[in-house]
C-alpha cells in the first residue's frame, strides 16, 4: 500500500515537471505551432475552471490558479525556446554570409 502511494506521487511529480521539459523541447523545434499546444491548453483549462465557479472571486481565483499561472510558465518557456532558436538561426545565416565572401 505504501509503495503504491509513493509510486503515484512520483508519477504525478514526473508528469508535472515533465510537461515543462516537453514544452521547452517543442518550443525549440523549427515549426512554431507545436510549442503553442501547452499554453493554449492551459489557457482553455483556466477558462473551464472559471466557468465552473459559482462566484466572481472564485472564478477569478480558479482562472489564475487553474490556468493563468501554468499559461504564464508555458508561454515564458515558449518565448525562451523561440528566442534561442532565432539566435541559432541568425548565427547560422551569419556564418553562411561570411563563407560567401
Amino acid at each position: 500500500m505504501f509503495g503504491a502511494l509513493i509510486f503515484l506521487e512520483l508519477f504525478a511529480l514526473v508528469f508535472l515537471i515533465g510537461q515543462f521539459f516537453l514544452q521547452y523541447f517543442l518550443s525549440t523545434r523549427q515549426a512554431k505551432w507545436p510549442g503553442l499546444i501547452f499554453p493554449v491548453l492551459s489557457l482553455l483549462w483556466g477558462l473551464v475552471n472559471a466557468l465552473n465557479a459559482t462566484t466572481i472571486p472564485a472564478a477569478a481565483a480558479a482562472f489564475v490558479l487553474g490556468g493563468g499561472l501554468p499559461f504564464v510558465l508555458h508561454f515564458a518557456l515558449y518565448r525562451l525556446g523561440r528566442s534561442r532558436l532565432e539566435k541559432k538561426n541568425r548565427d547560422r545565416i551569419e556564418k553562411m554570409n561570411i563563407q560567401d565572401l
